[in-house]
């Protein structure tokens, strides 16, 4: 069911700042790899599983069967097929998302099947690049595995099959992420001014440096000896696999591979208040030199917490934990939350 055409690439630069491909797929082409016999094979590796992968199967073959909604899906995965590297625009699906979700009615209720449907059958492009740049295949994989893993999250706060989070995973596509450990990274250029000063000019003469990107996905504690092992394994991999970043760096200016960004509800001093000073979200926050905030980032603490999206009743939220009681109260007596943006150099 994979897309195999891998052959149809065009390699841009050495080493490799982007792969493109040569030639679109047809709806034909679509059409047997959404039915083919590999197929839970696929939706296995790609993290798919449980309700997610028993309600897809169907939906899948019923979209294969519809000649305007395979048009559509078809021109999803040769958009996000198209190119992955430094630098490349991942696809602004969430631009799109109005007209997917009213096709997406013909077959089921809720959001996000088109786009989880061309995510199946557009992954040649990304996992070259992530060969091209050294990242072997069981890595890859889990990569990409995070379509499943923002489906369950979905689910969780939906109790339904669905995909909302579109542009992050289009992001995984256009080959921006990698997953080492417990933590996930990627790779940006960010305003210097922002890194070192916390202040945001952007002008087109300032200057910016790569850095990595740090995201935490929600599947675990973060005990501070997995966090540490991320970054360890984060700064071997992209000092080994992207030493072109590292060239031209100013003096004084941090080495490629030793530099962090987070920007992330989890960057709030309001945990050590919920949790203590030394519970592992307390910790992880501290780790952070901050270089901004935003007071107004409720939003990012309901959906990570709770899964839920406003409008939401904060009165009828639940107070299971600790950490879900202190934002639960939060959110309802109007403080809010405060979320962060931080630097972080080893």
């Amino acid at each position: 069911m994979t897309d195999r055409r891998d052959a149809q690439l065009e390699v841009l630069g050495d080493p490799p700042q982007a792969l493109r491909a040569l030639s679109p797929l047809s709806p034909a082409e679509v059409r047997v790899m959404l039915t083919a016999p590999s197929r839970p094979a696929l939706l296995e590796q790609l993290g798919i599983t449980g309700a997610d992968a028993a309600e897809l199967g169907p939906l899948a073959d019923a979209a294969a069967a519809d000649h305007e909604l395979l048009a559509e899906i078809t021109e999803i995965a040769d958009a996000l097929r198209s190119a992955a590297g430094l630098e490349v625009p991942a696809l602004d699906l969430a631009a799109q998302k109005e007209h997917h979700d009213a096709l997406q009615q013909r077959l089921a209720p809720g959001e996000g099947l088109l786009p989880i449907l061309a995510f199946l059958v557009s992954t040649s492009t990304v996992r070259a690049w992530h060969a091209a740049r050294g990242l072997d295949e069981q890595l890859s994989w889990r990569v990409l595995a995070d379509l499943g893993q923002q489906m369950r999250v979905h689910r969780r706060g939906t109790e339904q099959l669905g995909l909302h989070q579109l542009n992050w995973v289009t992001g995984n596509w256009a080959g921006r992420l990698v997953h080492l450990g417990r933590l996930q990274f990627d790779l940006s250029r960010r305003r210097v001014a922002r890194l070192e000063q916390g202040a945001e000019r952007t002008g087109p003469d300032e200057p910016q440096r790569w850095v990595i990107g740090t995201h935490i996905p929600a599947t675990g504690p973060l005990d501070p000896k997995s966090v540490e092992e991320s970054f360890a394994a984060a700064t071997a991999y992209f000092t080994a696999h992207y030493p072109d970043l590292g060239l031209d760096r100013p003096a004084g200016a941090p080495a490629f591979g030793h530099e962090f960004t987070c920007d992330s509800w989890l960057l709030s001093d309001e945990f050590a208040e919920i949790a203590g000073p030394e519970s592992n979200l307390a910790r992880f926050a501290s780790l952070w030199e901050r270089i901004g905030s935003d007071p107004h980032g409720g939003d990012g603490a309901l959906f990570f917490v709770f899964g839920k999206r406003p409008p939401f009743d904060p009165a009828a939220l639940p107070r299971r934990t600790r950490l879900e009681a202190g934002v639960a109260e939060r959110l309802a007596d109007g403080r809010g939350w405060t979320t962060g943006s931080g630097r972080l150099v080893r």
